[in-house]
């Protein structure tokens, strides 16, 4: 028995499966609204599978658009592989068809015609507070849900994608920093894909859509928090093509999970027919709603641990003071150290001052939003 458990064990080997090397594509995510805006094409070099580096900017193309009338509408390049429009020049218009112009390297790229589709309104963007378990032995929190209601009551979009931006209040702990070091606000923009469809229900309705959660594990929900979401009215094509991205990005990592093939998008290359392009042209309505929550949670001090090194007597010949060492807090009188003057002192200079976590400027929305 000994013998044959043995015999069985050295069979035994490590598989290690053989990844081949996926070439570099040229990635292209555009996007045209009906919004007055300027709107961006990111043009950028994929990487293989097993390069690590980081991903290649493609510079120096030509970007434009062409509309159904024959108009072009240059993009310029502001920063390297980001191409911006003219928002004074060009604003997407409802019904109208566009089409995605690039050269590089040489080549020729154009995406397919897309028809800019008018978005319905969102009806509602609304909150609960609700309490949720956290683990087995039934502990729980509570956590806050942002969701999302709409309905085209004419029935004419029958896809959808969401995208919202998220901004909260932010305040440092510390008594020694002024208000306006104190005060910040930090701006966070969706990464998730939030796509629905209504083909198979008997009206374009979406009903309480979940578009993020929160606990206290984040400053969000601690003061002030708003959050504008944006709906746009995709085709039936661009809502496939990111449902398979979803789908791949969802779904990677291990042996039986989707294997990460690059998700062809609506742009080719007509200089060479067999090149494939990753991403996707978008072109559709818009539509937004904000919402504002006031300090909805209950939120642990996440700084004073992170960024407090040392409590010390007050010490006006500390070396490094105001350079390498950074006062944050006074106090006077503590029980544990005795009588006079102390401080709480850092040697992190982001610590000193909200905006390097966040902004210092107040966005133009949030008095009138909240209220003074």
């Amino acid at each position: 028995m000994f013998l044959f458990l043995a015999a069985a064990v050295s069979c035994i080997s490590q598989f290690t499966p053989e990844i081949v090397s996926q070439n570099s594509y040229l990635t292209v995510n555009g996007f045209v609204t009906d919004e007055n805006r300027r709107y961006t094409v990111i043009l950028g070099i994929s990487r293989p599978l097993d390069d690590t580096s980081d991903a290649k900017p493609a510079t120096k193309a030509s970007v434009s658009v062409r509309d159904d009338l024959g108009n072009l509408y240059f993009f310029e390049e502001k920063s390297p592989g980001k191409y911006v429009s003219d928002s004074t020049i060009f604003t997407g218009l409802a019904r109208s068809s566009y089409t995605l112009l690039i050269g590089y390297n040489g080549k020729e790229y154009t995406s397919a015609i897309c028809t800019l589709r008018p978005a319905p309104p969102i009806d509602t963007v609304s909150y609960e507070l609700y309490d949720r378990e956290i683990n087995a032995s039934g502990d729980r929190e509570q956590a806050i849900r942002v969701a999302l209601s709409t309905v085209d009551t004419e029935a004419q979009c029958h896809y959808f994608r969401w995208a919202f931006e998220e901004t909260w209040e932010m305040h440092l702990p510390f008594n020694y920093l002024t208000q306006e070091k104190r005060y910040c606000w930090k701006t966070e923009v969706s990464h998730n894909i939030l796509i629905a469809n209504t083909e198979a229900l008997s009206e374009d309705r979406i009903t309480d859509l979940t578009l993020t959660t929160f606990n206290n594990s984040t400053d969000r929900g601690q003061f002030r928090y708003s959050m504008l979401v944006r709906q746009y009215a995709v085709s039936r094509e661009e809502y496939e093509f990111w449902d398979k991205v979803k789908t791949v990005s969802e779904n990677t990592g291990g042996l039986y999970d989707v294997t990460p093939l690059p998700v062809k998008g609506n742009i080719q290359c007509i200089t060479d027919p067999e090149e494939i392009v990753l991403g996707y042209f978008s072109v559709s309505g818009a539509s937004h709603k904000r919402i504002f929550i006031t300090n909805p949670l209950i939120v642990p001090d996440l700084y004073t641990h992170k960024c407090v090194e040392d409590i010390i007597r007050a010490n006006n010949t500390l070396p490094g003071l105001g350079y390498s060492v950074f006062i944050l807090s006074v106090y006077e009188d503590l029980p544990d150290r005795g009588i006079g003057l102390f401080w709480a002192i850092t040697s992190n200079k982001g610590c000193t001052d909200c905006a390097y976590m966040g902004s210092n400027v107040k966005p133009d929305y949030w008095d009138e939003g909240f209220g003074k």
